[in-house]
């Protein structure tokens, strides 16, 4: 049950019983599903067969912790039918889909609903999102005043490292100097460094290190110059496109030639200032959502402004972050007054409450919620999942059932 057809097909070799991976499968087809107590609180919710094609309902007993049954398809009917066949059902918790509270209603009509703690925390969240993303004018305002003050360039002369080479063939000369002050020959001082005699005269007739320097020489880009400079000028930063113009203009220079005038040209110009960082609509809604103490200053500082430059976004931001911490109480006599004082922007999602209330203080005060049933669905997957996905229902629902 555990391993399914070829892992239980390989173990059983290994046990001296060899058995075939198909034997496993109608073995484990065959055998019946025990019976289980009457379930009294069960968790409903959907898992993926086909993430955005077809999908299944899982269904758990919350006070045993374990998995009961699993049914087609994600749609009222099977739902309704379970629940109508288990009049022993006194609640049912479940996420704020209208198919499952279709289902519980009228498969379970004495039934409580409990609707998921989690599920109406997300709910809200996405709310806010939706009026965080109204507000985008306001966002690129706060963004762009907040943006950090652009520092000086450090002086390339005392930053610019001396290259390898360089430094490498000083030290060779201060030895070739070193050697021939204690009267070494030429010839041994060449063989002793490695460098040629003639590199030698030249340190010892100039007596200290000459650092090399290229002089600049004829390029085949000169003819072109003030073409390249009239495009630079125009916004023209890509060596690409400039080479295939140069190029249809009679230019039989090379990429790199235009490469190099580029990146010189771009390490030459003054820095520009950072541009404005504008957070996404997400993460701003985790801020808002959030508790302050927990930003960095610079977030904080962004919230506060906005929610100076956005009012209604500020009401509703308090409105979503009250609905939060009424959800972490035990009384549900705060909902009524929260529904009537939310902010208009979050009518919506007041209706939706509205039309789910029963639901929804059965969630306050009692300590039910699908928890549980998410972590059997995570399972469920690793299952689906060691069986590459082409199990067919019945098969999956043996294997999870008697996993459970």
């Amino acid at each position: 049950m555990v391993l399914g057809g070829e892992p239980g097909a390989r173990l059983s070799r290994r046990l001296a019983m060899p058995v075939s991976g198909d034997t496993v499968l109608r073995l484990v087809r065959r055998r019946g599903i025990a019976s289980s107590p009457a379930p009294r609180v069960v968790g409903i919710d959907d898992w993926a067969w086909r993430r955005g094609q077809s999908y299944g309902t899982i269904v758990c007993d919350l006070e045993r912790r374990r998995v009961i049954d699993l049914l087609p398809g994600r749609s009222a009917a099977p739902v309704r039918d379970w629940l109508a066949a288990h009049p022993s059902v006194a609640v049912v918790s479940r996420d704020r889909a209208g198919p499952y509270a279709e289902a519980a209603r009228t498969g379970a009509p004495a039934a409580m609903q409990v609707a998921d703690r989690w599920h109406l925390l997300v709910n809200a969240s996405e709310a806010l999102r939706s009026i965080v993303e109204r507000h985008q004018s306001e966002i690129r305002a706060v963004a762009s005043h907040s943006r950090p003050e652009p520092s000086l360039p450090p002086d390339p002369a005392k930053t610019e490292p001396v290259p390898e080479t360089s430094s490498r063939r000083r030290d060779r000369c201060e030895a070739a100097l070193r050697l021939y002050g204690e009267g070494q020959p030429t010839k041994e001082i060449a063989r002793r460094l490695g460098a040629s005699r003639n590199a030698v005269r030249r340190w010892i007739r100039a007596g200290q290190f000459v650092p090399y320097r290229r002089a600049p020489g004829p390029s085949q880009l000169d003819r072109y110059i003030s073409v390249v400079e009239a495009r630079w000028q125009e916004g023209q930063r890509s060596a690409t496109c400039l080479h295939r113009e140069l190029c249809a203009q009679g230019f039989t220079g090379g990429y790199d030639i235009v490469r190099r005038w580029v990146a010189r040209q771009q390490s030459e110009a003054p820095a520009r200032p950072p541009s404005a960082r504008i957070p996404s609509t997400r993460r701003i809604t985790r801020w808002l959502t959030g508790d302050p103490a927990v930003l960095s200053p610079v977030d904080r500082a962004f919230t506060q402004a906005l929610c100076n430059a956005a009012p209604r976004l500020k009401r509703a931001a308090e409105d979503v972050r009250a609905f939060a911490d009424l959800l972490h109480q035990d009384d549900p006599a705060g909902l009524t007054p929260w529904l009537e004082a939310a902010a208009s922007e979050l009518g919506g999602f007041v209706t939706g409450l509205r039309q789910d209330e029963d639901a929804v203080r059965a969630a306050i005060a009692e300590p039910w919620s699908n928890g549980h049933v998410e972590g059997q669905v995570n399972r469920l997957k690793l299952i689906k999942r060691s069986m590459y996905g082409r199990a067919k229902f019945d098969l999956l629902r043996q294997r999870v059932l008697h996993a459970a």
